[in-house]
């Protein structure tokens, strides 16, 4: 029996000092939007939709949409502990101009961006496809790109 409440409070000392338990730690701090100019976006109700590890932002994957349809590049910069990780992830967006729908696509394997992604996190079986955006991230997304 001691054995065991040790080893809970081993594991609970250990869980409150992971950096998953730190205040805004993994927390995306910042997207550039890169298409035809720079848009940054710092608003805080974006970038709670947009935390790269709990992916919200994807759902199902989807068949590559029009290739007609404007494209830009995400960049998800993260907070880190002691360091802002600019670049962590990235993302390319499109929304369809008919019906609004949004799409991501996740780089995949040999692509640009890549390798910081999977530096980041790995997203198995999800990489190298286009996916649905959800519908709350592609309003706060689209909203910025027609100001």
């Amino acid at each position: 029996m001691r054995f065991n409440i040790a080893l809970l409070l081993f594991a609970l000392v250990v869980a409150g000092s992971s950096p998953h338990a730190q205040s805004g730690i993994k927390e995306t701090v910042k997207l550039n939007l890169l298409g035809s100019r720079l848009i940054e976006i710092t608003d805080p109700e974006v970038l709670a939709l947009s935390n790269v590890f709990s992916g919200t932002f994807i759902t199902s994957t989807a068949e590559a949409p029009d290739a007609a349809w404007p494209r830009v590049a995400v960049v998800f910069d993260v907070q880190f502990p002691g360091r802002i990780k600019t670049g962590a992830y990235v993302v390319h967006f499109c929304m369809d101009p008919a019906t609004g729908d949004g799409f991501i696509y996740l780089p995949g394997l040999g692509e640009n961006s890549y390798r910081s992604n999977i530096g980041t996190i790995i997203r198995d079986e999800q990489d190298g496809r286009w996916h649905r955006a959800s519908s709350e991230w592609t309003s706060a997304i689209s909203a910025h790109l027609i100001r």
